[in-house]
């Protein structure tokens, strides 16, 4: 992710573009060891982004298996393993949000943007409500006892670049259920695993010149991804787990 325009929460763009230019034809390795050290989140995306290019031959199904994994196949994400009876805590909102409605206790969405972004004005009558009302969001300061007190947490890969993972980690010890999903979520899992998490939710690219192309060329990057890269599921094998 760009993490500017629309994204632009994590502040000013801060890039400088010349020390870029001097990774030109270097390999990947170094640009993902010196840029996830930057105090700039916008470079530490970068450093992130070629984690995730790295990880590319390593998160294949075949490698994933191979390594002791389980891919689930069809409805597999964060919602289907949701019980009824969780406290359920999500830190970023994303489109995610509309399937673990009703499938929980409690569902509460901490996020860095401002609860009216994600929340629609309805009137019906002569009442006026704000939907959806099934979700309580909290702004990023509550992390620690939204966290602290759910049973399942879904946590933002976003969070590997802000330098928050730890942190949110550490909040959510005593879930039963840890996640990290979404696009920046797309490493190698094996780290994430050793960290704690039981399940990544990301994706893998399944049409490497398409989406070269499409990063290039097309403004709306987001149907850029999904029509070129595959959602995957990875999560511990049960005998590895224990």
């Amino acid at each position: 992710m760009s993490f500017a325009g629309r994204d632009d929460i994590f502040g000013k763009q801060q890039i400088d573009v010349q020390r870029l230019q001097n990774f030109v034809g270097k390999d990947l390795f170094s640009v993902a060891e010196t840029y996830v050290e930057s105090d700039s989140w916008h470079e530490r995306s970068i450093g992130v982004a070629a984690m995730i290019a790295l990880s590319q031959p390593l998160v294949t199904p075949r490698s994933l298996l191979e390594r002791g994994f389980e891919i689930p196949e069809g409805d597999s994400d964060f919602a289907s393993c949701v019980h009824s009876e969780d406290v359920v805590a999500v830190v970023g909102y994303g489109g995610g949000i509309k399937r673990l409605l009703w499938r929980c206790r409690e569902l509460h969405v901490t996020d860095l943007r401002p609860r009216a972004d994600f929340q629609t004005m309805l009137v019906t009558g002569k009442s006026i409500s704000f939907v959806p009302e099934e979700t309580v969001i909290h702004p990023e300061s509550e992390n620690e006892s939204v966290l602290g007190r759910a049973t399942a947490v879904a946590i933002t890969g976003s969070a590997l670049v802000n330098g928050t993972f730890d942190e949110l980690l550490a909040y959510a010890r005593n879930a039963r259920l840890v996640t990290v999903y979404g696009a920046s979520a797309g490493m190698i899992p094996d780290v994430l695993f050793a960290s704690g998490v039981h399940m990544t939710h990301s994706s893998r690219i399944s049409d490497a010149d398409a989406f070269e192309r499409g990063m290039i060329y097309d403004m709306n990057m987001e149907a850029v991804m999904q029509s070129t890269q595959k959602q995957q599921t990875v999560r511990l094998s049960v005998s590895r787990h224990v």
